[in-house]
């Protein structure tokens, strides 16, 4: 009997336990879904990371890369809901729920005013630091503070988020990204979606992103979600405007360099964009020369950003592309045809297509091509030589976002891409080339998990196939974010990263760099990154954050100088050193005042990082060139209405060197001559002189002919520092002391913008 009951009594459980959870499902089913686009009010532009709250329920969701949102389990009544995003002014809307109801709501922010007298916020807490709050080191930037930054002729995307904490830069001269100890090749850089193999102009001067054409910038650090792979370190998100739905638009500008126009209008249900830019050194060139000053060298380049995108119903299909090149030609000797021109630059193409499939089901799909190729034609006493390179893909891409439940969404997606390396050199009419294919696919899966009140969780996995060698590998990333009062949490991330594509540069030349898939006679690049951090907001005007990251390198390459130019030799371990492991480790702090007249950011970083490979530096550990020990930046922006006043201050440790120990000189058997030679101490066991610079600016708004234009001066390295690049050292003549080569003296540029 006594079994009999304690069966029984197991059995009522069970069924209670049931009943609870069937009731809990039914009421999950009763509940109601809200859902729709969040635009923008002045042009119908999607809005990405628009929060979307259901207020006094702990309800929300935040808008994905197309403007969506949806928020599941609404339970019935009337509910007032919140949308809100950074720049715009927050909207309240009363609406009336029925249970097991799907509501559309489609909402169009208008932009906020500025008003420098009041304290005014830009809700960046609302919108940033909804993703902030599952994401470690995630930063979405806007646009305007960064065109508004002194700048070397040109407003740079690049060259702005430099001044971010935890981000160096090599050079002057030089808009390549140094994140966290890592090279520029451990950096993806996507513009709508799309990997830009060399996103570089001049030499490197400027990046290839046209500051009128950016909507949005999301950057991260480090420890990137699963919905990102291909990179050992960090991504950079960018995406181009959609254009303005609501009427013809545009703006531009002119400096002393290049000119920019951007034109925008909507057109059947959608809208189009259209921005060009060029430089035009050749008449300066053409100036300087009627001077009887013999310039041989022709230079210039150009970008083009388009996009179209339809609407019907649930359905938006775009198309947008990119062109950009740069060309350089220097003429040597005219009477025997002796010169060098160079030609390199990017495509891409997209086709886009979103569809909502439910209110709680969403879908973006997208076949893409990009490539980068280099052209290289040299002439001496009319003996031609060659070298092309290029690098193609051709992706196919496809990312589902299903709404679970109010706690979870989960996202799913896929990237299949076809690689071509096409190499090439000719001499003297005779050519030799090198072309080859590869395909990398990669799955993942995430799941958004709003696991508490003030608990977040971001689990997930991502799976690779990289046909040459037959590689497959799983990674898993994990964030982890809590907080623990109204204005203070913390945050924890981690995660595997694999990169099967290798970039060889010079960083003094980034025209000829190319890159090459590593084979099956090396293992690809692993990297593992872990990243813990706090954010402290003592009020709506300051933000605070503190971040410490550490990130474990393997099987890192590097190329092999010492390869004979004439060798055969094209395996992967034929043209490196291979089995190289490192690490980087550091902390970022950052403070913002994010509102007022006065607005700006002051971002610290002390980090280390070293490689180690056994054939270099007798197997001991060094540090890269890159490697900064201490790294400070201060940003501020100062509005008076029609004027706008601003400075920045960079001071950081002076790179990495190896200096010479002593020299030598050996006889040539041959011919019985002396060689100097130089012998180099330990790899990168000096440093330069630190480096510091102040950049200063001013701005004037004014009206001109029925346009909205601003003037604007700005001056690079106000007191002319001459900070160090780097040594050379002179073996043809022992007495010769080191060259120190500087970087730039002072550079001002004035220009005016202008919007229609």
């Amino acid at each position: 009997m006594t079994n009999i009951r304690k069966t029984a009594q197991k059995g009522r459980s069970g069924l209670r336990v049931l009943a609870a959870v069937w009731l809990l499902a039914a009421g999950a089913a009763q509940a109601a879904t809200l859902s729709g686009f969040v635009t923008d009010a002045d042009n119908g532009e999607a809005l990405i990371l628009a929060v979307v709250v259901v207020e006094e329920l702990q309800l929300g969701a935040t808008s994905n890369n197309s403007g969506y949102y949806a928020v599941k389990q609404v339970p019935a009544g009337t509910h007032v809901v919140n949308t809100s995003h950074i720049g715009y002014q927050t909207r309240w809307d009363t609406l009336s729920f029925s249970t097991d109801e799907a509501v559309r709501l489609d909402v169009a922010l208008v932009p906020k005013p500025v008003d420098i007298g009041e304290e005014v916020v830009v809700e960046a807490e609302r919108s940033e630091e909804l993703e902030q709050a599952t994401q470690s080191s995630f930063i979405a930037l806007q646009v305007e503070p960064l065109q508004q930054m002194p700048a070397v002729g040109e407003a740079d995307l690049l060259r702005s988020l430099q001044l971010l904490p935890g981000i160096q830069s090599a050079s002057d001269i030089s808009s390549g990204l140094y994140v966290r100890g890592g090279g520029p090749d451990q950096t993806a850089i996507l513009l709508d979606h799309i990997p830009l193999y060399n996103p570089s102009h001049l030499f490197g001067f400027f990046s290839t992103f046209n500051p009128d054409a950016i909507k949005d910038v999301q950057l991260y650090k480090g420890a990137y979600p699963a919905a990102y792979g291909r990179t050992l370190g960090a991504v950079l998100d960018v995406n181009n405007r959609e254009g303005n739905r609501q009427r013809f638009s545009g703006r531009g500008g002119v400096s002393l360099i290049a000119s920019r126009l951007l034109a925008e209008g909507p057109v059947g249900q959608g809208s189009w964009m259209m921005a060009g830019r060029r430089t035009y050194l050749e008449p300066v060139l053409s100036t300087v020369r009627s001077f009887d000053i013999d310039i041989p060298l022709n230079y210039y380049f150009y970008d083009f950003n388009g996009k179209v995108n339809q609407r019907w119903g649930d359905d938006t299909f775009t198309v947008s592309t990119y062109w950009g090149q740069d060309d350089l030609r220097v003429d040597i000797e005219e009477e025997n045809e002796s010169f060098v021109d160079l030609r390199w630059g990017n495509r891409a193409v997209t086709a886009r297509w979103t569809r909502v499939f439910s209110p709680t089901l969403f879908g973006h799909f997208m076949a893409a091509g990009s490539s980068y190729e280099s052209i290289l034609s040299f002439s001496f006493f009319d003996t031609p030589f060659g070298v092309t390179n290029s690098i193609r893909d051709w992706s196919l891409k496809g990312d589902v976002d299903y709404f679970a439940n109010r706690d979870h969404t989960l996202t799913l997606g896929f990237l299949a891409t076809l690689f071509e390396f096409d190499y090439s050199q000719s001499f003297n009419q005779e050519e030799e080339s090198l072309y080859q294919k590869s395909v990398l696919a990669s799955a993942y899966v995430q799941d958004e998990w709003q696991a508490g009140p003030t608990t977040r969780l971001r689990l997930g996995g991502r799976s690779t196939y990289f046909s040459v060698g037959d590689r497959l590998h799983f990674m898993p990333r994990l964030s982890l974010s809590r907080a623990l009062s109204e204005n203070i949490r913390v945050k924890a991330a981690a995660g595997m990263y694999r990169q099967y594509l290798q970039l060889i540069t010079s960083e003094a030349f980034s025209g000829g760099d190319f890159w090459v898939p590593l084979d099956d006679t090396v293992e690809p690049g692993r990297s593992y990154q872990g990243v813990v951090g706090t954010e402290w907001n003592p009020s709506r005007r300051y933000q605070f954050s503190v971040e410490a990251y550490y990130t474990d390198l393997a099987n890192l390459v590097v190329l092999d100088n010492a390869v004979a130019v004439d060798s055969e030799g094209t395996r992967s371990d034929d043209i490196f050193k291979s089995g190289g492991s490192g690490w980087a480790s550091g902390v970022e702090v950052f403070l913002q005042r994010r509102t007022g007249a006065l607005t700006g950011w002051v971002g610290y970083t002390l980090g280390w990082t070293r490689r180690t490979f056994s054939e270099l530096n007798r197997g001991r550990a060094f540090p890269p060139k890159y490697d900064r020990r201490h790294d400070l930046s201060f940003v501020v922006s100062y509005n008076l209405g029609k004027w706008r006043l601003g400075s920045n201050l960079v001071y950081a440790t002076g790179q990495a060197f190896t200096p010479a120990s002593a020299r030598y000189s050996l006889r040539e058997p041959t011919t019985g001559s002396l060689q100097d030679y130089v012998l180099p101490a330990n790899r990168n066991s000096a440093r330069l002189l630190p480096y510091h610079r102040l950049d200063a600016s001013a701005s004037r708004k004014f009206g001109l002919w029925g346009l909205d234009v601003e003037f604007y001066l700005q001056i690079f390295n106000l007191y002319s520092r001459r900070n160090e690049w780097f040594v050379q050292f002179d073996t043809d003549n022992p007495e010769t002391e080191p060259q120190v080569i500087k970087q730039l003296p002072i550079v001002p540029t004035l220009g005016f913008n202008f919007s229609f």
